[in-house]
């Protein structure tokens, strides 16, 4: 293989290990507690509220449907990585997760990895479990079967709608389970997720982690976007300043998930308010009276004061007229 090859075959590997990522990550959304590439563990490694581990090493082959020469090389490798993976961690599943749909190399096995799949060791065909325990019984100390899962992705070709149809599928039901009626806000994630998230977590340092609080940021933001911010509001401020806080609301919000925190802190504070006036005025009472009770958030930067003063009152609006979306989220996905 050439170099150019080589090379285009190492980013599409890691394509799809971020790809894979995001999979195992929706699927075990729940119990999550962090995720982390590349760790000392394995290629993905998934830490549960538990305590337990998600290990999971990514195979990709770039003409998956086609080419199966390196499948079971594949596997030897995977298990052989896992085996040691769950001797350092308490695991509770080892997946090889991959994009071809003959994992095994063999006709017994190949039809009921058609299409997303997901397998264990003990629903295998008799054939598929020989394969699979002859590597093992070559192993010092092996992994337990019980945990081994063999997981299929569909992921192919330089089309994205085609190379991302099955992670798309798998973010669009996460996003219709968390009941959100937010026009393209899958495909907003999947770029989010691919191009900002999962960069952060390449990095050597296995130290670093990705929090479900970072993970799920994300999804926050894009339903608080003041993009979606009624007219009415907007037109309390002069034009050009609220071009000002546009620009200054995406440096500030768009990646600083410690902001859960804060967003919280404003529903629990717009709770416990009570207003004089009628029900229907109360957000509006609520962001003239108490905004500088959050200013603090907004005035670093060298930010000026009036620019701080219409940054705040927009935030504040905009987390309360969107609270039932993030409580929905919040409660999704057990944050």
């Amino acid at each position: 293989m050439g170099k150019g090859r080589r090379a285009d075959a190492v980013l599409f590997g890691f394509d799809f290990q971020v790809n894979a990522a995001i999979v195992l990550m929706l699927e075990n959304i729940k119990e999550l507690q962090s995720l982390r590439l590349e760790s000392e563990n394995e290629d993905i490694d998934i830490k549960l509220y538990s305590g337990s581990h998600i290990l999971a090493q990514a195979k990709a082959i770039v003409n998956s449907s086609t080419d199966f020469t390196n499948v079971r090389n594949n596997l030897k490798k995977a298990l052989k990585s896992l085996s040691e993976g769950s001797k350092k961690v308490q695991t509770e599943k080892l997946i090889l997760i991959t994009n071809s749909p003959n994992p095994l190399n063999e006709d017994a096995s190949r039809s009921i990895f058609w299409g997303p799949a997901r397998r264990g060791f003990n629903t295998l065909p008799e054939s598929a479990q020989k394969i699979i325990t002859g590597y093992l019984s070559q192993m010092d100390q092996p992994l337990d079967t019980d945990q081994f899962v063999i997981q299929v992705v569909p992921f192919e070709t330089d089309d994205d709608a085609e190379r991302y149809k099955a992670v798309s599928k798998v973010i669009d039901e996460f996003i219709g389970d968390l009941k959100l009626d937010i026009p393209g806000i899958g495909r907003q994630l999947h770029r989010v997720w691919c191009g900002e998230v999962f960069k952060n977590g390449t990095k050597k340092n296995a130290n670093i982690t990705l929090s479900k609080k970072s993970l799920i940021w994300p999804i926050i933001v894009i339903a608080t976007d003041i993009d979606r911010i009624d007219r009415d509001f907007i037109e309390r401020f002069d034009s050009v300043q609220y071009d000002e806080v546009v620009r200054r609301f995406r440096e500030t919000i768009d990646s600083c998930c410690e902001r859960v925190e804060f967003f919280t802190k404003i529903l629990f504070d717009f709770n416990a308010y009570k207003n004089a006036g009628k029900a229907s005025e109360k957000t509006i009472d609520f962001v003239e009276e108490c905004w500088r009770n959050y200013s603090s958030e907004f005035e670093d930067g060298g930010i000026e004061s009036a620019t701080a003063e219409a940054l705040s009152k927009v935030v504040v609006y905009n987390v309360i007229r969107r609270r039932y979306d993030i409580n929905k989220i919040k409660r999704g996905v057990s944050l």
